[in-house]
């Protein structure tokens, strides 16, 4: 493994911005009576607080790129061409997220001046189009992303857990967004922040599993 401080800086930031951006995306989000449509919800939130949302996730979410450099390090040895390619495609996910979280402040102030005008149908059809879109982007980049994670996993010789391959991005999103059927109390406040969430959890467990290898070398010394 390369440099074990080196790699657990960069998960670090990768879990911080998880926090910063979730915290972000919590403020531009958050409905007290549970999540609306992805589009829709932009109706109800309050301005204020989704200004200041706003700021705080698009400072949080290139945090990301540190996160996933992390993972490339500490899978350079299992296979350069499947640790490039996840950070490659970690880096791609975030930018196009980041690119869709700037739009959302500016959709929330659009959709409520427009509301009841007839210009509101264009406003949503075009946001639909040309932002939304990038969030099934983002699915499928994700997808790829725990894809190319779990072979890592299977193929790692650096004594990290096999349960790691099914903590990964995508599973975990679907557990969460799972708990809008079994817990929807806990669902109203997970899911507007769900790939924050997943990547809390999946940098958190990588992190931990590291340190748990550092101190098992320890001990062998």
């Amino acid at each position: 493994m390369k440099n074990q401080t080196t790699i657990k800086i960069l998960l670090s930031i990768g879990i911080l911005a998880s926090i910063i951006t979730g915290l972000g995306e919590y403020l531009l989000h958050y409905l007290p009576e549970g999540p609306a449509g992805e589009v829709s919800m932009l109706n109800e939130v309050p301005l204020k607080r989704a200004s200041l949302g706003h700021f705080l996730a698009i400072m949080g979410a290139p945090l990301y790129i540190a996160g996933y450099y992390g993972l490339k390090e500490l899978f350079i040895n299992t296979s350069p061409r499947l640790a490039y390619t996840l950070f490659s495609l970690g880096t791609l996910a975030f930018f196009i997220g980041g690119i869709w979280i700037s739009s959302r402040y500016f959709g929330a102030e659009v959709f409520q001046k427009s509301s009841m005008t007839a210009d509101y149908s264009f406003y949503l059809n075009s946001y639909e189009k040309h932002y939304q879109v990038l969030v099934w982007a983002l699915r499928i980049l994700v997808l790829a992303i725990s894809t190319v994670y779990i072979i890592l996993i299977f193929k790692n010789t650096l004594g990290l857990a096999k349960y790691l391959a099914l903590c990964n991005p995508f599973f975990i999103l679907l557990l969460i967004f799972s708990t809008l059927l079994w817990a929807k109390p806990i669902a109203n406040h997970l899911t507007p922040i769900a790939m924050n969430v997943a990547h809390f959890i999946f940098f958190t467990l990588i992190l931990y599993n590291v340190k748990q290898i550092q101190t098992d070398q320890l001990i062998k010394t």
